[in-house]
């Protein structure tokens, strides 16, 4: 699949045999390639943007050949969430689409690492959190992330149950130390938005701790929460205000500014890619 990775552009390997469901963004463009984790080819990621619970990949034509993306930066019809308001701008995929090129990719592509009980774990928590339970889905990560302790995605997810169980503090703990295992090089932050299947109780969910955070004499761990979720839901403007808030704060400070600057990316390379 041909899709654009901020400001590069790149093929990914599709495995529809193993895929469940979306549940990851990649707010920085970046994911752990080098993952064989079952896992993640069950519950796989959305590289810098966010289509949807179940995307629909779109049909761009050139004059020497067709491709097929999850981009939708430069089609003003077609939604964030990567449903059409047209829907005679999306056409099936033809058997003989990029024949050569699907061919030479499939000869390279590597299958996923057998299944283990951190997979097992994780699938065990996607499903509770699904049917809203949090406290059990929280208990899972844990579970997982002790087990696959080198897994720098994991944690976002942990973080994402707690916060859904409205344990602010600890989400917002657990979420400085996620954010310690991001390889500066690579601000590879993760957000978890496909857990939810309906994205109107990740917003009320959201709208709760923006309310909290608002009662309360400027409290830095929910401020921090508050940006990531926000970041997370491509609240750019929104998020900038708790997290300088956050900021401020000596505990927070180190993993504030990591947002923010993962933050201005976004939006330069936003600005970047609508100016073309």
């Amino acid at each position: 699949m041909y899709y654009e990775w901020g400001p590069y552009r790149t093929f990914r390997f599709v495995y529809p045999y193993y895929h469940r469901r979306y549940v990851f963004v990649s707010l920085g463009g970046y994911w752990p390639t080098h993952y064989r984790y079952i896992r993640y080819y069950w519950y796989p990621s959305h590289c810098y943007d966010w289509c949807g619970y179940s995307p629909v990949a779109r049909e761009v034509q050139s004059d020497t050949y067709n491709y097929y993306t999850y981009n939708y930066y430069y089609d003003d019809t077609v939604s964030s969430t990567g449903s059409t308001q047209s829907s005679q701008l999306l056409n099936t995929v033809d058997e003989n689409t990029f024949a050569d090129v699907r061919a030479r990719l499939a000869d390279q592509a590597e299958p996923p690492d057998a299944q283990t009980l951190a997979d097992t774990r994780f699938d065990e928590a996607v499903k509770a959190f699904e049917s809203a339970d949090y406290g059990e889905a929280a208990d899972k990560f844990a579970e997982a992330m002790v087990l696959a302790p080198d897994d720098m995605v994991l944690p976002f997810a942990y973080v994402q149950a707690l916060f859904a169980d409205k344990k602010y503090l600890l989400a917002a703990q657990a979420l400085r130390q996620a954010l310690l295992k991001v390889p500066a090089e690579e601000e590879g932050v993760f957000y978890p938005r496909g857990l939810y299947s309906e994205e109107d109780t990740l917003f009320e969910q959201i709208d709760h701790l923006a309310e909290r955070a608002s009662l309360c004499v400027p409290d830095p761990d929910l401020q921090l929460l508050l940006g990531y979720q926000l970041l997370g839901t491509g609240e750019l403007e929104a998020a900038t205000e708790p997290l300088e808030q956050a900021k401020l704060d000596s505990t927070n400070a180190a993993s504030a500014t990591m947002l923010l600057d993962l933050l201005e990316k976004i939006k330069t390379e936003t600005d970047e890619n609508s100016n073309q």
